[in-house]
């Protein structure tokens, strides 16, 4: 007889400790696929250093800092702005900025 230790597998991550401001971000519905949630998202010219959350793409870890293609806005929503690629193929929801130093 085998017990149900033996069978025992790692549990489904429902909240992968994810930081609360990309909890809140996923929590809209902005009306597109998101690719990418940003914290900490730094503007550099029309593109942004970020750390990356929940990539849709599998390329980037949770956390990894990343640099995203130049981007406009296309709205904001509750403090957080939705973002698009030039080309119109990417979506990043930036969930956190840094402020600009004056």
């Amino acid at each position: 007889m085998k017990h149900f230790i033996d069978h025992a597998v790692e549990p489904i991550e429902l909240e992968r400790d994810l930081p609360s401001e990309v909890i809140q971000a996923q929590g809209i519905d902005w009306g597109v696929v998101v690719d990418a949630y940003l914290i900490k998202a730094a503007r550099a010219g029309q593109s942004y250093a970020a750390l990356v959350y929940s990539d849709q793409s599998g390329v980037c870890s949770d956390g990894m800092t990343v640099a995203t293609p130049p981007l406009c806005l296309v709205e904001s929503r509750a403090g957080f702005k939705l973002m698009r690629s030039f080309d119109g193929q990417d979506h990043f929801v930036i969930a956190s900025e840094l402020s600009e130093s004056q």
